[in-house]
């Protein structure tokens, strides 16, 4: 492979896993695709790849779904049956970040992969802590129900004629708001900005944004973070477009524009890098 073709490559990789140190599989698809249109041979793309992972501390899903995969015969290839421990150990392998990763198997993906994996092979799963009773699901809901209405009918009752029906920004939020603040703050530290969507800079900004509409408490250092990830993702965004990926470039685009903030610099960006065509 020339040189010039091996430092695109690795360039390219950085780019796809930069936010969040996890190539998916649709992310090493079109990887791959395009190292094939520039005339590099697949393999040689994923063995070019898997050194600049190993290098930055990035990993695979497609590998470690392989990983989970040989785990999961292991375990039930005898006998059909995946206990808890061995889901549990199975799930631990890949889903825990191992050591120099920064990142592990999306637990979402791993538990889709299980389901179909004993599903496609006949393996009964005996993992009781996830297959709760209909009664035990309906005390849960039931629960959480009464939960919500709680804290919601404290809140309202809190408001503040003066402010015109404004939500009164109590003490309990101001603590879930410095907790939540304190994740989304090491979340953008890890690059977690908006994947995955559950544990992600994005949803704990979010769930600020809902607590605290006003922003009156802490406001301030919550939209520095929604500017911070967005000036990163225009940084990308250029360096992706600059090599010649144009589609890349769009997706970081997008990407910004999930943080509702700095709506003008995204579309003069957009703009400038010519992606607002069709």
């Amino acid at each position: 492979m020339e040189s010039r073709d091996k430092a695109w490559l690795e360039n390219r990789v950085r780019a796809a896993v930069e936010d969040d140190f996890y190539l998916d599989r649709d992310e090493e698809k079109r990887l791959k695709e395009e190292a094939a249109a520039r005339g590099i041979p697949i393999r040689d793309a994923g063995l070019v790849a898997n050194v600049e992972l190993q290098r930055i501390g990035a990993v695979s899903e497609r590998q470690l779904l392989d990983e989970l995969d040989r785990l999961l015969h292991q375990f039930t290839d005898g006998d059909k049956l995946l206990d808890r421990k061995e889901e549990r150990d199975a799930f631990d392998q890949v889903v825990i970040a191992a050591p120099g990763k920064k990142k592990g198997l999306d637990p979402r993906v791993a538990e889709d992969y299980v389901s179909s994996f004993c599903k496609v092979n006949g393996v009964r799963r005996s993992s009781g802590g996830r297959n709760w009773t209909v009664p035990a699901l309906a005390a849960a809901i039931i629960a959480l129900l009464l939960v919500t209405a709680i804290i919601l009918f404290s809140r309202g009752s809190a408001a503040d004629p003066r402010r015109g029906g404004g939500v009164e920004v109590t003490q309990e939020d101001r603590t879930e708001i410095d907790q939540r603040l304190t994740r989304a703050s090491t979340y953008v530290e890890r690059a977690q900005y908006t994947d995955p969507p559950e544990r992600s800079a994005k949803a704990e900004l979010d769930a600020i944004a809902q607590l605290d509409p006003g922003g009156s408490y802490r406001g301030e250092e919550a939209n520095a973070l929604r500017h911070r990830i967005v000036q990163h993702y225009l940084t990308l965004a250029e360096r992706t477009r600059r090599e010649g990926n144009r589609e890349g470039a769009r997706q970081w685009i997008e990407r910004a524009k999930l943080m509702n903030v700095d709506r003008e610099e995204i579309s003069r960006k957009e703009e400038e890098l010519g992606l607002t065509g069709a």
